[in-house]
């Protein structure tokens, strides 16, 4: 197993070195979004938490959409700049990219909301769903945005905006509209809203001094470089959540709003192999480079070794203890302890086989990355239609579990027969 000073230089570069600014801003974000639940939850009831939940869904699947990628290909364009006049170029055309390629489909799912929400037989899904539709495109310029700090290297702009600022403003405006006794669709506006103020603030920010330099790069050129990335990004956010989308059709809003309450409790169990990922895959990737396979190894081996050994006493936690993190929900929510348990399973499974995506990505296998997120996507849709109408939200939770397994045992094997070793020994 990793040796103790190991284990006190990774986590000090966890904290302190590569990454340790983005760990903390991230640290502090989940704290702000568990708030925000918590107070939804206690202000609304699980009801309208199921709605929101459902709707952020179907809003994450279609900022990634139309977004076309581009965010994710930002980086990589503007790593050939030389002046940040340039990125703010680039920043401009992407806005002008992403809003004529979505302002005509938006209009017509804005109209069309009604006959979305008659398909998951929700009718109070209308309003959330008309909000979700008509400030879309400020949700795609937040994303651009925090790529452009990251390329400009300014992290803590980056860590604020994406982080704390829509988390804090969410939290506030999620207050005052229940206080003035606003309905429940106010929850998505208050979303809404946070993003809005954090885009402004990220505008005002990078062009006050008002300079740029035209990129001479074509749309389709950035267009080419940037829908790949979208497709991959795709279906890491169906496989993650087409549990929810596929309850939204067959669960009532309370059910809903249960499970993804669970979803999120079991979801923490992948916070140190998040953060190890923050501060390995610049050495994977330099390691891989330089041809330098028995360093590489060594890295991923402590590397997954530390995160077993910081996850698992979370994951027994939220086992063991689930129904008293629960109950900070609401009363109702107690009864998802079966599937808080089946969750945490599967993300401690996931932790513990480490950061095979990443791991993947940086050694030149990202088709086969796509690929193994393809296929988990088909299982989780084929085992999610099969479970859900027998058993509910812990049918859910279930395929959640068995996709976990069925995946990360897919990247372990990938892993050991493309770089010869086991990313855990």
């Amino acid at each position: 197993m990793i040796e103790s000073d190991k284990i006190a230089e990774l986590l000090k570069k966890i904290f302190f070195k590569k990454g340790g600014s983005t760990f903390i801003f991230k640290l502090l974000g989940m704290v702000l979004n568990f708030s925000v639940t918590l107070v939804i939850t206690n202000l609304f009831g699980s009801s309208s938490y199921g709605l929101f939940a459902l709707a952020l869904t179907i809003l994450q699947l279609i900022v990634m959409f139309f977004s076309l990628g581009i965010p994710s290909a930002f980086i990589a364009f503007t790593g050939g700049f030389n002046s940040e006049e340039q990125n703010k170029g680039l920043l401009i055309k992407s806005y002008k990219i992403s809003f004529l390629i979505a302002v005509i489909p938006l209009v017509l799912l804005f109209l069309f909301s009604k006959e979305i929400a008659f398909f998951y037989d929700k009718p109070d899904l209308t309003k959330f769903l008309k909000v979700v539709f008509a400030s879309l495109i400020f949700f795609v310029f937040h994303e651009i945005n925090v790529n452009y700090f990251l390329s400009v290297k300014k992290f803590l702009v980056y860590g604020l905006l994406y982080f704390i600022f829509p988390n804090l403003f969410f939290l506030l405006f999620i207050i005052v509209f229940k206080a003035m006794g606003l309905e429940s669709f106010t929850i998505i506006l208050a979303y809404a809203l946070s993003v809005l103020l954090t885009v402004l603030i990220g505008v005002s920010i990078i062009f006050k001094n008002g300079s740029y330099k035209k990129v001479e790069l074509k749309s389709l050129e950035i267009l080419r470089k940037s829908v790949p990335m979208m497709i991959s990004g795709f279906f890491l956010i169906l496989l993650n959540w087409t549990d929810v989308l596929m309850l939204g059709k067959f669960e009532t809003e309370e059910n809903i709003g249960i499970y993804n309450a669970a979803f999120k409790l079991g979801y923490l169990t992948l916070f140190f192999v998040t953060a190890m990922g923050s501060v390995i895959i610049a050495d994977i990737s330099d390691k891989y480079n330089l041809g330098n396979f028995l360093g590489l190894k060594r890295t991923i081996n402590k590397a997954t070794q530390l995160t077993i050994v910081l996850t698992l006493p979370v994951a027994l936690f939220l086992i063991f203890f689930g129904s008293f993190f629960l109950n900070f929900f609401g009363e109702e929510f107690v009864q998802g302890k079966l599937a808080l348990v089946l969750i945490t399973l599967g993300a401690l499974f996931n932790a513990m086989t480490g950061n095979v995506d990443q791991i993947l990505n940086m050694t030149g296998n990202e088709i086969t990355v796509r690929n193994i997120m393809f296929i988990g996507f088909l299982v989780n849709v084929v085992l999610n239609f099969l479970l859900i109408p027998l058993y509910g939200y812990e049918g859910a939770a279930f395929s959640s579990l068995l996709v976990n397994v069925i995946v990360n045992s897919i990247f372990v094997i990938v892993i050991k027969k493309k770089l010869g070793f086991f990313t855990f020994m």
